[in-house]
């Protein structure tokens, strides 16, 4: 009787190890994870539908300014006139350009190295002060689009 005792907690010790050994092989955990981000909720995704032109010039000039096309975005402020980016250009240097609001609208961007699209715009003047009842506007080349290439 112990010697079927024996046999039988051996088999079952053997059988314990073999359910075992492919779980500890794959990996896999029992029950439900909770997966979280660190993404801001509700921030819109860049645009991602065209392929950013990395071979293109470093600068343009738009509206008589001259601007960087690729750089990192260390910073995103929203003004009265616009908001603005704080970029590292590929040469090292620090420069802001003015923005639609839309591409301040995500912070997925800042950190990241983005090919930015320009165009002529008017905001409020300068001069204006931030005064909401001033109708003075200038133009200015303003970043509509900032998509990520790192």
């Amino acid at each position: 009787m112990l010697r079927s005792f024996v046999l039988a907690l051996a088999l079952f010790a053997v059988g314990c190890a073999d359910d075992a050994a492919p779980e500890e092989a794959s990996g896999s955990v029992d029950g439900e994870v909770e997966v979280q981000s660190n993404e801001t909720p509700n921030a819109e995704a860049p645009q991602m539908d065209a392929v950013a032109d990395t071979t293109g010039p470093a600068s343009v000039t738009v509206a008589g300014e001259t601007v960087p096309t690729r750089a990192v975005v260390t910073d995103i402020e929203s003004g009265d006139r616009a908001c603005y980016l704080t970029l590292r250009t590929d040469g090292g240097g620090a420069e802001t350009v003015s923005a639609d609001y839309s591409v301040c609208d995500s912070n997925v961007i800042v950190g990241r190295r983005v090919q930015i699209d320009y165009e002529p715009s008017d905001v409020m003047a300068a001069s204006c002060q931030g005064d909401p009842d001033c109708l003075e506007t200038e133009t200015v080349a303003l970043a509509i689009l900032a998509r990520p290439i790192d």
